[in-house]
């Protein structure tokens, strides 16, 4: 049966297909919209609501990439069944013909070799040690190959201070509990990290989008404003801050040392606490100290290797003042108990017999050869990045909106990752695409998913893709 619906958006201050979406989707949540249906055709609704046909248009297909409404020939546009839309970040089991430059993979196909890792391993003493509990903190063998880690960080780890979790993204929940009581705020950059924006709220946090620096000359992001995080703990009492100053996700910015003095400085002011997550960092040369040498009685760190040798052995480790030592062990103990001594042991001896350094040296080696393959393909598309920058951000035309070209994208077997995915939910998609160098194993097949993007973001460009009426 038809529905008649109509929202009320007289209040919208942003683009008007988003809140003719955000308006489906806060229905269907209140039960005024169920599944099954069908949506007034979109002309109709236009006229009631005194916009474009291409507004509506819009609307509803961001509805449909929300998993929100379902349209089908000779049926129309109808509710969809609830469901929880799948993470674009999160790889697929069955084999796909993608071109992938969506997932920030980084190289794994020159990842260690796994059987050998693994036997020597097995040749360990005491390794039945390693099939047993051990404390939540981790053993202290493996908390000193953290400490060796941290070091690729510019971070001089006290090993005591130092805390084994099942990878980067649980130590993320670990220190916004240990750190955090729900209904704290805590600062993001605008662009930021898209796991944060999920399991913040989730925790009861808020989050509070900060804007970025930009470069006059370039126009490039820089670092997070300072003044503007002040007066967020002014005005919105924000608590801590979120911040990846040596490969920002998704810009590629690095922090220069006095745009990390100028953080320090108001987050001593304010006593804001820091987490600091930034596992590409190993990646890039020159970098400044991390914050956790800046201003160690308020930062949190973390390190990864998921990024650099191996995401399935799931191992990260946090490094933390003194004070928060036991609540940080008490978390990993109630979350997961601890993480793996067995795949903790595998990564401290790749640590240790210099695995890990020589396959940074492969990948940095790959990856700047793949920026130069992206900076030739995608002349003349304002990219921010550099060589030792495993991504970059790409700038689209004027009035070109991300989202449609992310899917126009995804029809030619193409993914990439549209702003949307590294903002707050309530801001409107900034023309911006993220790209990545090192999911793709093939160099033919990553110049094709090149020159497939730049084709569709020329197309942007000359025709505005997408584009409706604009509140």
């Amino acid at each position: 049966m038809m529905t008649i619906w109509c929202p009320d958006i007289s209040a919208a201050s942003g683009p008007i297909y988003l809140a003719v979406a955000d308006a489906i989707e806060a229905d269907i949540r209140a039960g005024v919209l169920s599944t099954g249906d069908r949506m007034p055709p979109q002309r109709e609704l236009a006229y009631k609501l005194g916009v474009t046909l291409g507004t509506v248009t819009r609307a509803y297909r961001e509805a449909e990439r929300r998993r929100l409404l379902k349209g089908e020939t000779g049926r129309g546009t109808y509710v969809a069944p609830a469901e929880i839309e799948a993470s674009p970040l999160i790889p697929r089991e069955e084999r796909s013909n993608e071109l992938d430059l969506a997932r920030n993979f980084a190289y794994p196909h020159l990842n260690p070799n796994l059987s050998k890792g693994l036997a020597r391993v097995a040749r360990t003493p005491g390794i039945d040690r390693l099939n047993g509990f051990v404390p939540s903190e981790g053993l202290s063998t493996h908390r000193q190959a953290g400490a060796k880690l941290f070091d690729l960080f510019r971070l001089d780890a006290d090993p005591s201070n130092i805390a084994l979790t099942c990878g980067a993204q649980h130590g993320i929940q670990v220190l916004l509990q240990a750190l955090f009581m729900p209904g704290d705020a805590v600062a993001v950059d605008e662009f930021t990290y898209p796991s944060i924006l999920n399991s913040a709220p989730h925790l009861g946090l808020r989050l509070v989008p900060i804007p970025l620096q930009r470069d006059e000359a370039t126009g490039d992001f820089l670092a997070m404003d300072p003044d503007a995080l002040a007066a967020a703990a002014r005005t919105e009492g924000v608590k801590g801050v979120f911040l990846m100053p040596n490969m920002h996700n998704p810009t590629t910015h690095t922090m220069t040392l006095e745009e990390r003095q100028g953080l320090v400085e108001v987050a001593r002011h304010h006593g804001l606490k820091i987490i600091e997550d930034d596992p590409y960092t190993p990646f890039v040369g020159n970098c400044p100290f991390a914050f956790g040498m800046l201003a160690p009685e308020l930062t949190a760190s973390i390190a990864s290797i998921s990024k650099l040798i191996s995401p399935g052995s799931r191992i990260g480790y946090v490094h933390v003042p003194r004070a928060y030592g036991n609540t940080v062990r008490n978390l990993i103990g109630e979350s997961t108990w601890m993480a793996s001594p067995i795949t903790a042991e595998l990564i401290a001896g790749w640590i240790r017999d210099g695995t890990l350094r020589r396959t940074l040296e492969k990948k940095v080696k790959a990856n700047a050869e793949r920026h130069r393959t992206a900076r030739k393909i995608l002349a003349g598309v304002p990219l921010q990045g550099a060589d030792d920058k495993v991504f970059a951000w790409v700038g689209l035309p004027k009035g070109a909106d991300p989202v449609a070209v992310e899917a126009s994208l995804a029809h030619q077997g193409v993914a990439v990752l549209s702003s949307r995915y590294f903002q707050v939910r309530e801001k409107a998609p900034r023309p911006f695409l993220r790209i990545t160098f090192g999911s793709i194993v093939g160099q033919r097949e990553f110049e094709a998913a090149l020159m497939r993007t730049r084709d569709v973001i020329a197309q942007a460009g000359e025709t505005r893709f997408g584009l409706g009426q604009i509140g």
